[in-house]
């Protein structure tokens, strides 16, 4: 293997052999000027190797080199030439003022940059000005310093020879350095777009023609010296050339066009040369000028659509890969999973979807900076064994890297025993997957697949399945019925909601000490909807439709409106009966929901001190600050607070404790296994030992028979709710029989 240095030298070296090829190829042509005639070359190519290796390279050795070898050529040349002593003299003193002279405008025009970057529409008005015109005349006047120290040389020899280093370097220029420099520094990039045939044919056919044109006009552009008939044709023809090459190079990379480029600019120049082998006088000279500045500015408009397009083509790549990553997590989505299985060889056989249960509550307690700080955490920790595509709030797509029957069960056992450390706290991640077949990479085919998978999702977290579910075709079918019958009902749960169509039932709550033939003092509003058909929908039947359009604090607000409007409808009032009323987690952010219930509870047809506003323990500690503030201005009108559903929330103790309530409701999925399970009589214990620490009653929940009764009172539970004591009624019946037991 070659070393760094050994590498470089090489390049170098041919870099070197290229400048004195170029140097040694002639394109012939005269001039005749102030009665001074020569014969010259009207293009030194060399020297548009030399302006684009300086503008290109910050490593100078490859313009040194360049340098040396272009003297040593350039000296043996003056020797067979029989050039005079002085000229031979003023050799060297010359190349080193060109070697500056190159690196001085190359760095004028902005080059070489800092870092490596491409050539922008910015730079090209620069090199016009300094590559083109500067240049050029900087070698020219340096030329006739050189000549005027020569006592030989005549002025108009003088002038005549520095008008001919201009156009030769200018031409060198032109067709050499912004091409290659392009070459050099622009990116590799694939095009978007294939040619079609007919593209492809004509592009085929047109890069045939210039480069057999090329081959003829250089072998025969010494060898004729009446000019060749097809070669000056085409400068008659350049608009037209450099049209049908436009035309084609905007259906090419930019790299592929450079080289077609400097091909076609040569054979101008060549062409150029054929058709005017004599420049005599001034007209002359203009009409050469004017050639020159026409190919220049043709070429440099050639250049400025490319870079257009490659622009365009950039800035359409940028916001293809923005389309692909959420804007705010950073993660790739479904735009980039639909890309990268268009991209990959071998289509997988499975896509599976991971939905994250409860992380609603992480947002209302810490913030969606935390969601989002748990998205990008999650995907880094599963990238090691499968690629993440962020579908939503807690929502993923997972491409699996390897092949196996357990990669999606080791997927699960990461989550699962994954903790997510924000803010001080730390939360335990609830993971559901669903697995779905592949079939293709196609629009449809993924978003078949993704349906399928995420629908097992939901089933895994409806069934609470810890293992990975994977899609079938009645659960998928089965899952867009019930998808479509849940937003109908959403829709008129909403409709009753608002027209205030609830009706409200009662669930007596009693002392677990008093007999049971005693009046009934406390009990919770439930409420319940009818459907179209006059069925009653149960809470849980159209509560979670209304969170997730985020208007259950309309619902409370429908309650309670109901609610007053029947006590005010009561001739003498309801005495001391306390009643229970349920608040959602919404109805705790709300400002409408608070200025409502405010303003309601200052004309209520019932002493605030009967109320008594139920909300879960879990939201509660979720929305922390908002349940604080709400909660301590009911309080101050004398209503009490109850901590509903104690014991699943796994809240801490410490903000718990900074909560205002009066009572804590155990939830009944300990209640109901207090007979039979010592874990659940234990848990049950330890909640009646906080309730009593924090001053707080105790109410438990589903208590559905007497046996479990007798164990609650053991206790010391006060209070219990459930089938035992009485299932819920509509309160205008309990109402009408005087609040009394049944």
């Amino acid at each position: 293997m070659k070393s760094p240095a050994v590498g470089r030298n090489f390049r170098a070296a041919l870099v070197g052999i290229t400048a004195v090829a170029l140097q040694q190829w002639p394109i012939s042509y005269e001039i005749e000027l102030y009665g001074a005639h020569a014969s010259a070359s009207l293009a030194h190519l060399h020297a548009g190797l030399l302006l684009a290796l300086a503008m290109a390279f910050r490593d100078r050795i490859y313009l040194r080199t360049a340098f040396v070898c272009v003297f040593i050529g350039w000296q043996f040349r003056a020797v067979m030439n029989d050039y005079s002593g002085i000229q031979l003299a003023m050799g060297l003193p010359f190349q080193l003022s060109m070697y500056f002279w190159t690196i001085w405008c190359a760095r004028l025009i902005g080059w070489p940059p800092a870092t490596s970057r491409e050539v922008s529409r910015n730079d090209i008005a620069r090199f016009a000005l300094v590559g083109l015109m500067l240049y050029p005349v900087g070698w020219s006047l340096l030329d006739l310093v050189i000549n005027w120290f020569d006592p030989a040389m005549p002025l108009s020899a003088s002038v005549n020879d520095a008008v001919q280093v201009f156009f030769a370097k200018h031409f060198g220029v032109s067709v050499v350095t912004l091409p290659l420099l392009l070459l050099i520094n622009e990116q590799p990039r694939p095009r978007c777009e294939r040619l079609s045939v007919v593209d492809g044919l004509i592009w085929g056919l047109l890069l045939a023609g210039v480069g057999v044109t090329l081959f003829i006009a250089l072998v025969l552009h010494n060898v004729n010296p009446e000019g060749f008939g097809l070669v000056t044709a085409i400068l008659d023809y350049r608009f037209a050339l450099v049209a049908v090459l436009t035309w084609c190079a905007l259906r090419m990379n930019l790299r592929l066009v450079m080289p077609l480029l400097i091909a076609v600019q040569l054979l101008l120049v060549v062409a150029l040369a054929k058709t005017s082998p004599h420049v005599e006088g001034t007209f002359g000279l203009l009409g050469l000028l004017k050639v020159a500045f026409e190919l220049s500015v043709l070429q440099l408009l050639i250049v400025v659509l490319l870079l257009m397009q490659r622009d365009g083509e950039t800035l359409l790549d940028h916001l293809r890969e923005e389309s692909q990553r959420e804007a705010i997590t950073g993660l790739r989505n479904l735009n980039g999973l639909r890309a990268q299985l268009q991209h990959m060889r071998l289509t997988p056989h499975e896509i599976a979807y991971l939905s994250l249960a409860n992380l609603d509550r992480l947002a209302g307690g810490f913030g969606l900076r935390a969601q989002e700080a748990l998205m990008q955490d999650v995907a880094a920790h599963l990238s090691g064994c499968v690629d993440c595509y962020h579908m939503g709030v807690g929502q993923f797509a997972l491409l699996a890297r390897r092949a196996g029957p357990t990669t999606w069960s080791d997927v699960l056992n990461r989550l699962e025993h994954y903790d997510f450390h924000y803010a001080g706290e730390t939360l335990r991640l609830t993971p559901y997957l669903g697995v779905a077949a592949l079939d293709g990479a196609s629009r449809q085919q993924i978003d078949a697949a993704l349906d399928a998978a995420s629908t097992a999702a939901q089933d895994a977290a409806l069934r609470g399945e810890t293992a990975p579910v994977r899609a079938r075709l009645a659960m998928v079918s089965g899952a867009s019925m019930a998808s479509r019958d849940a937003l109908a009902l959403g829709s008129l749960a909403l409709a009753r909601v608002q027209a205030r169509e609830v009706e409200l039932f009662f669930q007596p709550i009693k002392r677990l000490d008093e007999p049971a033939d005693q009046p009934i003092r406390y009990g919770e509003i439930l409420c319940r909807l009818r459907d179209d058909n006059g069925k009653l929908l149960m809470p849980g039947a159209f509560i979670r439709e209304l969170e997730a359009r985020s208007r259950s604090a309309e619902l409370d607000i429908a309650v309670i409106d109901c609610l007053f409007d029947t006590l005010r409808a009561l001739p003498n009032g309801i005495g001391s009966l306390r009643l229970g009323v349920n608040l959602t987690g919404r109805s705790l952010l709300s400002d409408r929901f608070r200025g409502f219930v405010l303003g309601e509870l200052d004309r209520a047809p019932l002493a605030p001190s009967s109320l008594c506003f139920e909300i879960t323990e879990s939201e509660a500690i979720a929305h922390f600050g908002d349940a604080r503030r709400l909660l301590d201005e009911l309080r101050q009108r004398g209503c009490l607070i109850a901590l509903d559903d104690f014991g699943v929330g796994m809240q801490s103790f410490e903000r718990l404790r900074e909560l205002p309530f009066d009572v804590i409701k155990i939830d009944g999925s300990f209640v109901r296994g207090v007979t039979a399970r010592a874990r659940d009589y234990e848990l049950v214990r330890a909640s009646v030992a906080v309730a009593r620490a924090c001053g707080a009653d105790v109410i438990a929940e589903y208590v559905e028979n007497a046996e479990i009764a007798a164990c609650l009172r053991e206790l010391d539970v006060p209070w219990g709710q459930g089938h035992h004591f009485g299932d819920a009624v509509p309160l205008p019946q309990i109402l009408r029989k005087g609040i009394l037991v049944s």
